[in-house]
């Protein structure tokens, strides 16, 4: 399929192309499958068409006459006594379980109550009941009814269009496009950073429409995509919450038409009409540090201590390149603890002398590395006072290097620390950066020692409140808050959220597109995990080919084009001490110096200073557009509300744009 039709042709089909298109199943009323007549609910743009056997579900989209058939085999469940298989996927980090397959649901049946349509499926220990209704502009199917003895259940499972080829849009990372490539493939993920879906929603696009399927619960959710015989796939599978059990859950269905910007623009309205949504402007009232964002470079500089950097006086050579804001992370770690060691090293704690030297270079502002989710294993009553348990009464182990092993905290005693800590040896910090807090919206505690949640379990959804709580200003002050994963059900609370792919184009199955952005630009940052920065260095300079894209440090002018295209700051290593892996399978560690002279720290300089100026202008505007100007993807363009429209070639090749005449490869220019 031709990606550059995301430009938005959607033609009104003639008589015969609509037939040919599967559109007899319109004509039919109602809609036969198998042998049994359908019921249906139908308006001007819409008609839901189910069996009454439920063997044949289907969506029909009558303004772009196109039919959206569900994959009976993906209405499926799975039962809490369902086993799992050891993972091999471990994504930048991230180990997922991967549960046996889903069960297709049996023995249904489909009634009518008034203007919604029921569709039963009889288990042994009860029924599950689907809801399917109608408004103006989508399809709501809402999960009514599961027995607790089910874990997970689809809701309500794969659409394919009728007839012709499809792709699949899906928000992982930044976004992406997901073409056929002959691999079978599947991954099933909770929301949230990395290789998760950092937004509730996905999108199938047949040749002349798309189908964007929302996510409306908040939390106890999981996402699959993957690839079949039929082509790219996705659903999403609702999960039983381990404290209230089945409550209700629903999706939404919108026919649209067949455009990354217009599917990533309705779930943009969407986010807006459930009251999710806080723009720039907004933020900057409550918290008037916000404004220091736009136009300033990122300045990763290491977790590691050392004295064989002058930090202060490698600040003033990156001010003296022309930088009007430089936001330098961390200058000091914040766990619960500093004996630790990593790659042999202490970690970065800057005096306060350095802190007042620093801070006094104009433009600058500096954060802590808030290590809050995870508290070191000492051993102490101190630690096991925070722990958060699973529901044998249990710690759940973390992060592990060398000889030590963290273990998760309970979030609420996050929140504790952190007023603590800023009313003492955090005062000082202009911003923060929290490692993960932010890369699930919400988890499980059972301890039942903890004041903090009432000595009762706590749910996802309980914690999710409480995570925004511990993202907003009540924790932090008037200060910029940045955090690993970027999330949407946290972009009301938080600024930056973390994690991107590299640019593909050409045959590659899987192209980046900046879907976050189309949705939140003018409400949050979508930045780089600090270790991919413009600069290539030895921690992060092997090519990691994740099953979706590629992750790596480096590459700075196809990062900084990638950045400009997509109106986001631009984040450079330019000095400090990191540890890196000798062993990652053993957890042991090396470190490594990264000095502001570096050949490599200086070709990411000259990348990044034009798009930090960039952001300074458009940071704060609606990205209302995006579209391919090559039929390989390698240019695209984008169009923000103040009118600034950006062209960027993210390859490695010049490429022919049209009347733009040749882009050079990895560069980008203001229209």
């Amino acid at each position: 399929m031709n990606s550059n039709r995301d430009r938005g042709h959607n033609r009104r089909l003639t008589r015969r192309e609509f037939l040919q298109a599967g559109g007899a199943a319109l004509l039919s009323a109602p809609l036969l499958a198998g042998e049994r007549a359908a019921l249906t609910l139908t308006n001007d743009l819409i008609t839901i068409s189910l069996a009454a056997d439920a063997s044949a579900c289907a969506v029909i989209d009558r303004q772009r006459s196109t039919v959206w058939q569900l994959d009976r085999a993906t209405l499926a469940c799975r039962r809490s006594t369902a086993e799992y298989r050891a993972s091999a996927n471990r994504d930048e980090g991230i180990t997922q379980r991967i549960p046996l397959p889903l069960e297709p649901l049996r023995q249904t049946s489909v009634t009518r109550e008034g203007e919604t349509l029921v569709l039963r499926a009889a288990l042994p220990e009860g029924p599950i009941e689907f809801v399917w209704s109608l408004a103006a502009d989508h399809v709501a199917v809402t999960l009514r009814q599961c027995p607790a003895a089910v874990e997970f259940a689809t809701l309500p499972g794969v659409f394919y269009p009728s007839t012709g080829p499809h792709e699949m849009l899906i928000p992982v990372y930044q976004g992406v496009l997901c073409r056929k490539s002959g691999q079978r493939w599947e991954q099933s993920t909770d929301p949230g950073g990395h290789t998760r879906w950092s937004m509730a929603m996905g999108a199938m696009l047949a040749e002349r429409s798309a189908l964007l399927v929302t996510q409306e619960s908040e939390t106890d959710w999981t996402g699959t995509r993957g690839e079949g015989e039929r082509g790219p796939f996705f659903h999403f599978e609702q999960r039983r919450c381990a404290i209230a059990g089945w409550y209700p859950r629903s999706v939404r269905l919108y026919p649209l038409d067949r455009s990354i910007t217009a599917v990533c623009r309705r779930y943009r309205a969407r986010v807006q009409e459930r009251g999710e949504f806080v723009s720039w402007t907004e933020k900057i009232a409550r918290k008037p540090a916000v404004k220091n964002l736009f136009g300033a470079l990122m300045a990763f500089i290491g977790y590691n201590r050392t004295t064989e950097i002058d930090y202060i006086a490698s600040a003033k050579k990156l001010k003296a390149a022309g930088f009007a804001r430089m936001f330098f992370y961390p200058v000091r770690m914040a766990n619960y603890t500093q004996n630790f060691k990593m790659g042999g090293d202490d970690p970065i704690w800057f005096s306060d002398d350095d802190i007042r030297r620093l801070k006094a270079i104009d433009g600058a502002f500096v954060s802590p590395w808030a290590w809050t989710a995870e508290v070191l294993d000492d051993g102490t009553e101190e630690a096991r006072r925070i722990l958060r348990h699973n529901h044998r009464g249990t710690p759940l182990p973390g992060w592990k290097m060398d000889d030590f092993q963290w273990n998760h905290v309970c979030p609420p005693y996050e929140i504790e620390t952190m007023r603590r800590r800023f009313a003492g040896d955090l005062r000082e910090m202009d911003w923060v950066h929290y490692d993960v807090s932010a890369m699930v919206p919400g988890s499980v505690c059972f301890n039942s020692s903890h004041a903090l949640h009432g000595r009762r379990p706590l749910g996802r959804r309980e914690c999710l409140a409480i995570i925004r709580r511990q993202l907003g200003p009540e924790t932090n002050g008037n200060r910029v808050v940045s955090s690993e994963g970027f999330v949407d059900r946290y972009t009301g609370a938080y600024d930056i959220g973390t994690t991107k792919l590299q640019p593909q184009w050409g045959t590659y199955p899987f192209i980046p597109v900046p879907m976050t952005m189309l949705v939140f630009h003018d409400s949050c940052v979508h930045d780089w995990w600090e270790h991919h920065n413009y600069n290539a260095h030895p921690g992060a300079a092997e090519e990691r080919r994740l099953r979706v894209g590629t992750v790596v440090a480096g590459r700075a002018e196809q990062k900084a084009a990638m950045d400009a295209l997509y109106g986001s700051p631009p984040n450079v290593f330019p000095f400090g001490r990191q540890y890196g892996w000798t062993d990652r399978a053993k957890n042991l560690t090396y470190s490594y110096l990264v000095r502001v002279e570096d050949a490599e720290v200086q070709r990411a300089i000259h990348a990044a200073l034009p798009v930090a100026r960039l952001h300074a202008r458009i940071g704060m505007a609606d990205l209302q557009s995006f579209e391919f100007l090559t039929p390989d993807c390698r240019v695209q363009k984008t169009e923000f509300a103040n009118g600034t429209s950006i062209v960027a070639n993210l390859s490695d090749q010049d490429a022919e744009a049209g009347g733009l005449g040749v882009i050079q490869a990895s560069t980008w220019r203001e229209l």
